[in-house]
């Protein structure tokens, strides 16, 4: 049998009518198998889901609506949303994942401009979130359910869904050698959503890689450029930490994934338990 790598590559292949050579395939996320290729005059990036799995045919309508941010994403080269391969082609977004022992306040500052750009784009018609209340019965899923009611669900935008780190791409500027933001990928989760979807679960990531002053550095520079404040940030605070609750140890091979090895999934538990308590 032939192995998943090469799989992908004879159905990219296969999709675009020309061959491909397999270059590098990327460990970041669970989600897809993802790997860069070339046909000898340019490189792409092929993404296959499982089987059944919808993240194509969401990705696609989601493309349309961010071309406007130039190469800050990927653009569509070629789809196929057929259930029993699914499968989609686009072009590469400079950069990689970021430096482990990068500056998070730094890292979270950036992350903050970019994320402004995006909300800045009409999410109409793409899936709307949240829907409804979590379930659960931990108790920050409780508190979840008893302050949906308090957010503000009325002013919608493009929203990414899984904004987080390893969803950015970064380079290494030449000139200061800090890490600069050059992208943000898999798009296959975006909704029309409030703001505060996307700027907790971000703030969350940044508290599992061990910042709050990066969290809060993200949320005042994000503020700053909208010039006003996000009045319900703690419940959408909340909201989030109510999805990591029962899972945020299956997230340890994200981690992992982007460099960060010496994580654990103790150390992802024991930093989300604290927020939690913070809230």
């Amino acid at each position: 049998m032939p192995t998943s790598q090469e799989r992908a590559r004879r159905s990219a292949s296969t999709l675009l009518g020309r061959d491909l050579e397999l270059l590098e395939v990327f460990t970041a996320g669970q989600h897809a198998f993802t790997l860069l290729a070339s046909d000898g005059a340019s490189k792409v990036v092929v993404r296959t889901f499982p089987s059944g799995d919808d993240a194509v045919a969401r990705e696609l309508a989601a493309l349309e609506r961010i071309t406007a941010l130039g190469p800050m994403v990927p653009h569509l080269v070629a789809g196929s949303a057929d259930t029993e391969e699914p499968l989609i082609i686009t072009t590469r977004v400079a950069g990689s994942t970021p430096d482990p022992h990068a500056d998070l306040v730094a890292v979270a500052q950036q992350m903050a401009a970019a994320l402004f750009s995006i909300h800045g784009l009409d999410g109409t018609g793409l899936p709307l979130a949240p829907l409804a209340p979590h379930t659960g019965e931990s108790a920050i899923a409780h508190r979840a359910q008893q302050g949906f009611d308090r957010l503000d669900l009325r002013d919608r935008v493009l929203s990414h869904g899984d904004f987080w780190t390893g969803n950015a791409l970064w380079v290494r500027d030449e000139a200061t050698g800090a890490p600069r933001l050059t992208g943000v990928v898999d798009w296959s989760g975006a909704k029309h959503a409030p703001r505060g979807f996307d700027l907790a679960w971000c703030r969350q990531d940044l508290v599992l890689l061990g910042s709050r002053a990066a969290a809060a550095s993200f949320l005042a520079e994000y503020e700053a450029r909208l010039g006003a404040a996000i009045s319900d940030i703690n419940d959408w605070d909340v909201q989030a930490a109510a999805s990591a609750a029962d899972r945020v140890e299956t997230w340890l091979p994200n981690y992992h994934g982007i460099g960060l090895t010496e994580m654990t999934a103790e150390m992802l538990r024991s930093r989300l338990d604290e927020w939690n308590a913070s809230l």
